[in-house]
């Protein structure tokens, strides 16, 4: 064995150097997307544990041009579902430490997972985050939305406390998914809200969900929803907003 072959040996990238430069090549959006695209079928031929995370990582860039942005998020999603069992870890890793770049690695997750696991996976998310502060809504916003389409009651229920959520934002998206889910301890929650809601476009949606869906406001709520609602609106003595 020669010198320099011996030294290129003792030198050669281990994988994990490898994945990480292709990881820089695809986050690079100043190269051009036929790189971006070569790079990301390098990762994906790559050991699934090393690809997963590094892959999920073209998520969180965003190109100039929207329609090169979203071919190619497209095609990284659908290398992690092709991945499949060994992209779930990263991705439900990544869905619970991130509060930006939601969607794509909800999707990608939403089709690897059976329904039963997403759901389960998202209720646990629901659950941790809560309705506290954070500094960008922007997961809390996207999660709301996308679990509207949701009809187990374990999911209905985890959605109730963000409707005393710190951002005005949140409790509208809240407000609008419970209204849609409809469960009975949602109204509940929802009449409770009317009482003490200070935002005006919350409390006209809840109020006119209340109206349209002749729901009752619950009897402990009445006096002080009486007083809280918008002018457009009234309450009669039995509990019904006109």
């Amino acid at each position: 064995m020669s010198f320099f072959y011996a030294l290129r040996r003792f030198f050669k990238p281990t994988p994990e150097e490898k994945a990480d430069k292709l990881r820089r090549r695809i986050m690079n959006m100043y190269g051009q997307t036929d790189e971006r695209r070569y790079a990301l079928s390098q990762l994906f031929a790559m050991d699934p544990e090393l690809a997963a995370p590094r892959l999920i990582a073209r998520f969180t860039c965003q190109c100039e041009n929207n329609t090169v942005d979203s071919e190619e998020k497209e095609y990284t999603k659908n290398l992690l579902v092709e991945i499949g069992e060994p992209a779930v870890e990263p991705l439900e890793q990544f869905l619970r430490n991130n509060d930006k770049d939601f969607s794509w690695p909800y999707r990608a997750l939403s089709e690897i997972l059976s329904h039963g696991a997403l759901v389960k996976f998202v209720v646990e998310l629901l659950n941790s985050i809560g309705p506290d502060y954070v500094r960008d809504p922007e997961r809390k916003e996207q999660l709301i939305l996308t679990v509207k389409s949701f009809f187990e009651d374990d999911v209905k229920l985890a959605v109730l406390p963000y409707l005393g959520d710190d951002n005005e934002t949140i409790r509208f998206v809240a407000a609008d998914t419970v209204i849609s889910h409809a469960h009975p301890k949602g109204i509940e929650a929802l009449s409770a809200r009317l009482a003490t809601e200070n935002s005006q476009r919350v409390l006209t949606l809840i109020a006119t969900a209340f109206r349209d869906k002749e729901w009752i406001v619950s009897e402990a709520d009445r006096e002080a929803v009486s007083s809280n609602l918008p002018s457009e609106f009234r309450l009669n003595p039995n509990g019904q907003i006109l």
